[in-house]
């Protein structure tokens, strides 16, 4: 393989970013970026380890310093996702994108070949935008801590962009080797639903096999709605208002509450476990309402259903008793589009990448 050149894939969602590489590292870490600042002595107590550190990502670009990640939600007062529809020109997206290719490539590799992807309601309107973008824009980025020291730069070669949610199918045709396809799944007519569940929206598709393994997008019945995870995040958030008189929550305070279902408050424990299933609730019926909706009556002869994403593992067993018990989950669920444009990205740059000699790789 050209140790100059690699294959990545990446997935920046609203509430993770998600990266892959044909030569096996992969990433997981927050979709936040927050001003940063000159930390000086602290750089000498760090781990001195050649290990990376996500918890630990200090940048700088174009002389200005950013925290990423875990850093920002910590340590960055105005640390923040990108909600804006138009949020794949913002500055903090192409951070994200870049931190992501650094962090999962090899210390050798010049140029990437990127496969990535944008929600489908987004695809149709700026996925041609969002490849001239990402090709004009590689940033020099000098790694103050969380992986390298000093400055980089690695170049965007080619970009595929591929929408969420139909790229996820890919993860679900394959077994986890990523290598040999699962039959079941492959007959002709099967029709197969996919309800992926991220932090802000959740992607509806259906697609209907065909002979050959190739697939029809069924638009009719694919969407995408404006829930996900983050309506949880405000019910628990007003749930606590509601019990305490509180005012406010970090999102590592609300974490916390979803996995232990209580929290100390003036030296007192509350008890949120009713709230915090009632939480999940609501957001389930909001996209089981929009679902029904779209999909109707048909969805009863769905040969197979996957629930993916971040927010698909959080939601699955609230959703289940909709579908009859009849949902199905894969391997790494929240890679699953990121998985899927890797998967979907060898087939159709094939020429370019058996050219670049990348075509084995993975």
């Amino acid at each position: 393989m050209n140790s100059l050149l690699e294959i990545v894939s990446v997935d920046v969602g609203y509430g993770y970013v998600k990266a892959i590489s044909s030569n096996g590292k992969q990433v997981l870490f927050p979709s936040v970026v927050g001003s940063g600042r000159d930390r000086g002595i602290v750089h000498f107590l760090e781990n001195k380890t050649d290990e990376m550190d996500l918890s630990e990502i200090h940048i700088k670009v174009n002389g200005k310093h950013y925290y990423v990640g875990d850093m920002a939600i910590k340590n960055s007062l105005d640390g923040s996702r990108v909600f804006e529809r138009e949020r794949y020109n913002h500055e903090y997206s192409n951070i994200l994108m870049n931190v992501a290719i650094h962090l999962i490539t090899d210390p050798s590799t010049k140029e990437v070949i990127l496969f990535t992807g944008l929600p489908l309601d987004y695809y149709r309107t700026q996925h041609k935008e969002f490849k001239e973008r990402l090709l004009e824009d590689s940033p020099t980025i000098e790694w103050i801590s969380g992986k390298y020291k000093g400055k980089r730069r690695i170049q965007i070669k080619d970009v595929g962009v591929f929408p969420q949610g139909m790229s996820a199918v890919w993860a679900t045709l394959m077994n986890h080797d990523g290598k040999t396809f699962r039959k079941d799944l492959l007959q002709e007519g099967n029709q197969i639903g996919i309800i992926d569940i991220g932090f802000r929206t959740t992607d509806i598709c259906v697609v209907e096999m065909k002979d050959g393994g190739g697939f029809t997008p069924l638009i009719p019945f694919s969407e995408t709605i404006d829930q996900g995870v983050v309506n949880l995040y405000e019910n628990i958030k007003i749930a606590y208002q509601n019990r305490t008189g509180g005012s406010d929550l970090s999102e590592n305070k609300i974490n916390r509450i979803l996995k232990q279902k209580a929290i100390n408050y003036k030296g007192k424990k509350v008890d949120l476990s009713k709230e915090v299933d009632e939480s999940y609730r609501a957001v389930v019926n909001s996209i089981i309402d929009r679902i029904n909706k779209l999909w109707k009556e048909e969805a009863d002869t769905f040969d197979y259903i996957f629930v993916v994403g971040g927010g698909g593992t959080l939601f699955y067993d609230y959703l289940q008793s909709n579908f009859d018990n009849r949902l199905m989950s894969i391997v790494s669920s929240q890679f699953a589009n990121a998985v899927g444009y890797y998967r979907i990205g060898k087939i159709l740059y094939s020429d370019i990448l058996e050219n670049a000699g990348l075509q084995k790789a993975r």
